[in-house]
């Protein structure tokens, strides 16, 4: 009887194959639908159309009216508005552009490591240097990818603001003294959820790393 290690090797079972199958389909189509929306996005923003911006955040924002008669709400504010601006120039438009480019190409980074991820172990082989590098871009994406869009997401709030004129940022009034309410200029509420999750992916792929010599170090006394 063989006892060889290699005939001792647990095979793959078919519905584990059938699995990483329909995950690298899923990640296959996540990646060309958030590159296809990344450039219809982008050609969207730089388009001499209206377009909409969400979360626009206010400054000085008045209470809601429909909170007054209710005697338990001790304060109510509005802290973002919608916009739909026309007519905007090149200048305000490009960093809408460039946030929708960077935030799918961190999709569709992650999406094609999935993939990869996939295919390598379908074929028995999971670790690996090219595993290791697209798990490291990956991570790249996220981190940067995600902080770069917050940034270019407050540059395009404060170029729009610039294009419609100061009186729209809520500035002095001597009914309130607190001013009038308005959008503000530049507002940046910096999240580091990207680089957390960039620093974890980074781990996983040291540990694929470490995963890839060790398995070139049993194929060598195999």
């Amino acid at each position: 009887m063989d006892t060889s290690p290699l005939s001792s090797r647990p095979v793959m079972s078919r519905g584990d194959r059938v699995a990483l199958g329909v995950t690298a389909a899923l990640a296959g189509l996540v990646a060309a639908g958030a590159a296809v929306g990344g450039v219809m996005s982008v050609v969207q923003a730089l388009r001499d159309d209206p377009l909409t911006l969400h979360g626009f955040p206010l400054v000085n924002a008045l209470t809601p009216q429909f909170t007054e008669p209710f005697g338990q709400v001790s304060e109510a504010r509005y802290e973002s508005v919608t916009l739909t601006v026309t007519s905007l120039p090149v200048s305000a438009r490009w960093p809408f552009a460039a946030q929708s480019a960077v935030t799918a190409l961190a999709v569709v980074g992650v999406a094609l490591a999935l993939l990869w991820l996939a295919v390598r172990v379908l074929r028995d082989r999971p670790f690996g240097r090219s595993m290791t590098a697209a798990l490291v871009a990956s991570a790249v994406l996220i981190a940067v990818g995600g902080t770069a869009s917050q940034l270019l997401g407050a540059a395009g709030n404060g170029a729009v603001v610039d294009h419609l004129g100061t009186a729209i940022t809520g500035g002095a009034d001597t009914a309130r003294p607190e001013g009038y309410e308005g959008l503000t200029s530049y507002a940046l509420d910096l999240s580091l959820a990207p680089v957390g999750v960039g620093m974890a992916l980074a781990v996983v792929a040291l540990a694929f790393q470490i995963g890839a010599r060790l398995q070139r170090e049993t194929e060598g006394l195999v």
